[in-house]
This record gives C-alpha cells, sequence and structure tokens, in this order.
C-alpha cells in the first residue's frame, strides 16, 4: 500500500535526525473485531425465531455489520502502539502494549531484519549474544511488495548505523 510506503520514509527520515522515533505494530484496529463479532451475533440472533418482526431487516443490518467489519479489518490499521526507540539512551520502550522496557547499552547486541511471521512480512528484531528471546519491534503487514520491504531494510540500516551495532539477515 503506498501510504504504508509513505509510513516506511517518514520512520527513515525521524530515525536519522531525530533523537527518538516510534516503531509501530501495524494491525488491524481492535474496532473491527467488535463490529464484526457484534454483526455476527445480531445475524444469529435474529434467525432463532420466526415470529420476530422486523427479522428480515435484522439480517441485512447483520450482514452490513460484518461486511463494514470487513473493511475496517483491511482499511483502518492501528499505528499508535509499538516501542519507542530513544537512540540517546539506546533504550526500547513499549507504547500500548505489553511488553518490558530493554536497554541496549553494552556490547553483544545485533539488528536483524528477517522473515516475519505472517505471509509476505519482513520483520526487525534486536539480538543480544548472550541469547534470550529476540525482541521483535517492528513488522511489516502481511503481503508487503518488495518496496515496502527495500524502505524496511533501509529503515534497518538506518537504525543499526545510529546504535552502532551490527545489522544481520536479509538486506534488500
Amino acid at each position: 500500500m503506498r501510504s504504508d510506503r509513505a509510513l516506511w520514509q517518514a520512520l527513515i527520515a525521524q530515525s536519522e535526525r531525530e533523537a527518538s522515533v516510534l516503531l509501530p505494530r501495524i494491525e488491524p484496529h481492535p474496532a473491527a473485531w467488535a463490529v464484526g463479532l457484534a454483526g455476527t451475533a445480531l445475524g444469529l440472533w435474529s434467525t432463532r425465531d420466526a415470529t420476530l418482526p422486523g427479522r428480515e431487516l435484522l439480517g441485512w443490518l447483520a450482514l452490513l455489520m460484518v461486511l463494514a467489519a470487513m473493511l475496517m479489518w483491511a482499511l483502518w490499521r492501528r499505528r499508535s502502539v509499538g516501542w519507542r526507540l530513544d537512540f540517546d539512551r539506546r533504550r526500547l520502550v513499549p507504547e500500548g502494549e505489553v511488553g518490558t522496557p530493554a536497554s541496549l547499552e553494552g556490547p553483544g547486541w545485533r539488528l536483524y531484519c528477517i522473515g516475519g511471521s505472517k505471509r509476505r512480512s519482513l520483520a526487525l528484531e534486536f539480538r543480544h549474544e548472550d541469547g534470550g528471546r529476540p525482541l521483535r519491534v517492528l513488522q511489516t503487514r502481511a503481503g508487503a511488495d518488495r518496496r515496502e520491504h527495500a524502505l524496511v531494510s533501509r529503515l534497518a540500516d538506518v537504525i543499526a548505523n545510529r546504535l552502532a551495532v551490527p545489522r544481520e539477515g536479509l538486506s534488500l
């Protein structure tokens, strides 16, 4: 999507010059779930009683709610959550999601650009040479195109250079 490419370009520019940057967790807005579940529940409820007044109208309303939820899922992204990367303090702090702040102080940290857990996605992870669980700080949406992947790869280069950590993995 063009808007996602604009997002990656803006993140690259921010990462080059600002003291901190929010690495967003791009995901469908949770309201899509609520509308979809409500539409499904309304549809199921309206089919239970054949004598229900306005039953056909409720069925159409339920269908419209489910279709609206599908559109919301595809188009409405929540971008205000993710990991705040502070270049000066070398810290990662979660914003709007569960996680523990992490310090990137000291040697042994590496930034990996790898295939994500979603179909045709790319992810950035910080890993320490001592092992432990990798810290995934960013992942593109499923089905992202090669141009988006190239921008995320460039973002990884900028972040690795600013933090003076090795960058490994895919390079596009």
